[in-house]
């Protein structure tokens, strides 16, 4: 276990810890970062990126401390250390920009003195390494593959960072950056600041792949590209640094449209590209697209970028830290099925993994209210955390559900998510693992909810599966591509016979002791936008004077319904998941159905 702390306390060294424990962990390593440097402002991108990694100081035995940004150390810092009483067994390394001798030996005695013994330096500026980002606090290092990390075939995925000051000042540089995302054979996506994305959701380019430019860490954003390309006045932050080193590390292409130069003036294996948007997509396909494989290689034999390998300048450092091996295990797919108002998520998701090939390891991701059902349907289920009042964030749930699915999720496996909403965490675990992953996305969207910003996490999937609705004037293509896939209604099929029908009824005569000239069901919905006691009660009081009949409401197994409904003597509350067989089986069956019921009702 790798602990990581910083040399100051602030929102600035707490995103280089951040950047730099999901370096560490790309490596294998096993990182905690110790909470006590927590600031107090924090996004809510920094708290889904630090969940995996913040740890109390008290619940581990680090095998090393690392503490970077350790050229300039403040008396927090040093508070903090000295609190933690470290045996003198535990080594503790010191990652900084050293201007001079007098900086280190400065950094080396504020450390000695507040632990007890001396530490290790590592001067990041030491061999002349050249400095991409001045005063950066992150390490800025590399993982070097042995070959280009870029997808086959012709067709090329581009990433082009754009700062907002130049989209608003330029109302034409939008227009030729689109031109890239209309030609044959490649595929563009934007990355700028908030104010820039929210600029282009506005402009006649809405339609554009945006990436905020913290929406995802630099090592998950990595696997969105294969060239990358820089305007703007110089190098834009240290994520971008890193994220610029990192893909020269994976061999992909590099293009520096800067106007400093920043990125190519230091020697780094780029290519120098036009710092006219306008001119972006015939250098492209004239210069790049064709030989990308080829440039790729030639930049991972760079001597430059050699001096930027992780494994070489951290070797020391981190040799006495195991690095985590996880057992290899047979693939699986993993469903996740959205909590919805009802259950009927995941019984598609059920009817899915059913008719699937018996050899493959299924299992379910599911919220407490499918659990049971997919228990008795024979799948084994992790549970997942619902929305509650009682959390101080809207997204504190989905931010533990994050953490449930990357250990339960691996590289090799398969996801599947069925929901109209693709949740943090599913989008962050695809862009990280970039595991197979399927979307099942409603047929149908109400007016108001179809827009740029609902539909662009559909680039983190490589299948999209929509289910048409029974009518054909009821779809409506919101995208296309190769990976989208339409399919009819997802049901459950099968109907009761007459003999069946009998004996249901016989069977409910029987249970309800009384005579049934007419079964009717309601199930109007038990689930959180589903309140309708009022109507549901309305129906009792109506069929309270008719005799001989028996009504059944239907709710799901743990639907809340009300207590009020529980009075009735022709009325009865009836908890199953077999709805189906009792809509078959009733004389009238009232309903305000989801999208699976209504389907089944209709080809039932």
């Amino acid at each position: 276990m790798i602990l990581l702390c910083s040399g100051q306390v602030s929102s600035r060294h707490f995103d280089a810890l951040v950047l730099f424990a999901l370096q560490l962990e790309r490596l294998g390593h096993r990182v905690a970062i110790d909470q006590r440097f927590l600031p107090e402002e924090l996004s809510k991108q920094t708290r889904y990126e630090m969940a995996p990694f913040l740890a109390d100081f008290a619940d581990i035995s680090p095998q090393i401390v690392v503490l970077i940004g350790a050229d300039d150390i403040g008396e927090s810092a040093q508070a903090i250390l000295g609190a933690m009483r470290l045996e003198h067994t535990v080594p503790i390394w010191a990652l900084g920009q050293f201007a001079d001798l007098q900086t280190e030996i400065t950094a080396r005695n504020k450390i000695a003195y507040a632990v007890g013994y001396e530490p290790h330096l590592l001067n990041l500026t030491a061999d002349h390494r050249p400095n991409l980002f001045n005063g950066s606090i992150t390490p800025l290092l590399a993982q070097i593959e042995k070959d280009p990390q870029q997808a086959p075939g012709k067709s090329a995925r581009v990433l082009v960072y754009s700062p907002f000051d130049e989209l608003e000042e330029d109302d034409t540089a939008l227009h030729h950056l689109s031109v890239v995302n209309y030609s044959p054979n490649m595929a563009l996506h934007l990355v700028t600041n908030a104010k820039g994305k929210d600029l282009i959701r506005k402009s006649r380019h809405a339609t554009l792949s945006v990436f905020s430019y913290g929406e995802l860490p630099p090592t998950d954003l990595l696997n969105y590209f294969d060239i990358l390309v820089f305007f703007g006045p110089n190098v834009p932050g240290e994520r971008m640094a890193l994220l610029a080193l990192n893909a020269m590390g994976a061999g992909k292409v590099v293009v520096d449209c800067t106007e400093s130069s920043g990125f190519a003036s230091s020697g780094a294996p780029v290519l120098k590209g036009p710092q006219d948007p306008a001119a972006l997509s015939g250098y492209l396909h004239g210069t790049v697209a064709q030989n990308r494989l080829e440039i790729g290689q030639r930049i991972l034999q760079s001597e430059w970028l050699h001096q930027f390998d992780i494994d070489a300048v951290l070797r020391n450092v981190v040799a006495r830290a195991k690095v985590s091996k996880s057992p290899s295990k047979t693939p699986q797919t993993v469903f996740f099925p959205t909590n919805g108002n009802g259950v009927g998520h995941a019984q598609r998701c059920a009817l899915i993994a059913e008719a699937m090939d018996p050899a493959r390891t299924v299992r379910f991701a599911a919220f407490p209210s499918c659990v049971d059902m997919l228990q008795n349907r024979g799948f084994a289920c992790v549970p997942m955390v619902p929305r509650s009042a009682d959390h101080d964030a809207e997204y504190a749930a989905d931010m533990l559900n994050y953490l449930r699915l990357r250990s339960l999720v691996k590289t090799g496996d398969q996801l599947v998510f069925d929901g109209g909403y693709v949740f943090d965490s599913v989008y962050r675990l695809v862009s990280k693992l970039q595991v197979r992953a399927t979307w099942i996305r409603r047929g149908l969207w109400r007016q108001g909810q179809v827009n740029p910003i609902a539909l662009e996490r559909e680039r983190a999937f490589s299948r999209v599966i929509v289910p048409a609705e029974a009518f054909a004037e009821l779809n409506t293509d919101y995208s296309s591509g190769d990976d989208i896939h339409k399919v009819g209604p997802i049901v459950r099929q099968g109907k009761l016979s007459q003999e069946d029908i009998t004996s249901l009824r016989d069977r409910l005569s029987i249970q309800f002791d009384r005579t049934i000239d007419t079964l009717v069901v309601t199930m109007l919905g038990g689930g959180v936008a589903s309140e309708r006691t009022a109507q549901t009660q309305l129906l009792c009081n109506v069929l309270e004077r008719r005799s001989n009949c028996l009504h059944l409401v239907v709710a799901w197994p743990n639907a809340v319904v009300s207590n009020s409904l529980y009075g009735w003597q022709n009325s009865h509350v009836n908890h199953t998941a077999r709805t189906l067989d009792l809509c078959q089986s009733a004389d009238l069956t009232i309903s305000a159905p989801g999208y699976n019921s209504f389907h089944e009702l209709l080809y039932a």
